[in-house]
């Protein structure tokens, strides 16, 4: 007759077969790294643009008004998107204001308000382009992409708000139309938000989630320093 393993035996070994892998170190690795994605260590100006989403009043509150979705790190995204607009306009890279535009009269974004309006101290200027969308993604239902593929672009700078939602949608769409995408992280921020079971995530939270969410396959993600400091070709 065959020898039977007692059950304790059998329970132990797989105890400590679970326990061994429990121990194995977890891979955190990107995707994008275990594809052996290469960092961005310069610019080429001719194929560069610069993508200044949603920095529009509804997040942000001034005089006689207040957003409903007032971004707690907005004044940090404003003052580096500032930055980088200087920057692409220093170098001659193509720069486009997108700006979210809600129903007239709508809770959020309401066309012809206040609210869907840039902030007054980033606005777009002659050389700039504007686009305005009615999703998340600047490319949907937008001819973002075919102005971009008309001048040659094919990297994007991206900043703006709000992480977990325009920006990451955008990110998203640009890469399967063949764009590589950098975010510049302290350019980019959310607001703190319900999570759906009655608690609420933190917006540093979210932001450092959104961005690794997006990391992981769709951008780089770089400080505003950084990008600055990079060299750039025309």
């Amino acid at each position: 007759m065959k020898t039977l393993f007692p059950a304790a035996l059998l329970v132990a070994m797989m105890g400590s077969s679970a326990m061994a892998q429990d121990t194995q170190p977890v891979n955190t690795k990107t995707i994008r790294a275990q594809s052996g994605a290469q960092p961005t260590t310069a610019l080429s100006a001719g194929k560069t643009a610069l993508i200044v989403i949603d920095i529009q009043n509804e997040y942000y509150a001034g005089k006689g008004f207040r957003g409903k979705m007032v971004i707690p790190d907005g004044r940090a995204v404003l003052e580096n998107s500032k930055k980088l607009v200087d920057f692409a306009h220093k170098h001659r890279m193509p720069v486009y204001f997108v700006r979210h535009v809600g129903a007239k009269g709508g809770p959020l974004f309401a066309a012809g308000s206040v609210y869907a309006e840039f902030h007054q101290e980033l606005q777009p200027t002659a050389q700039d382009a504007v686009i305005e969308k009615a999703t998340p993604s600047a490319f949907v239902a937008t001819d973002l992409d075919a102005q971009l593929k008309k001048q040659g672009v094919t990297t994007l700078l991206v900043a703006g708000l709000m992480t977990h939602m325009c920006v990451s949608s955008t990110a998203r769409d640009a890469v399967p139309l063949g764009y590589s995408v950098l975010i510049a992280g302290d350019a980019t921020a959310t607001r703190d938000l319900d999570d759906g079971a009655g608690g609420v995530v933190d917006h540093r939270v979210l932001q450092r989630a959104a961005l690794a969410g997006v990391a992981d396959v769709f951008a780089e993600i770089h400080s505003t320093q950084d990008i600055l400091s990079l060299p750039v070709s025309r």
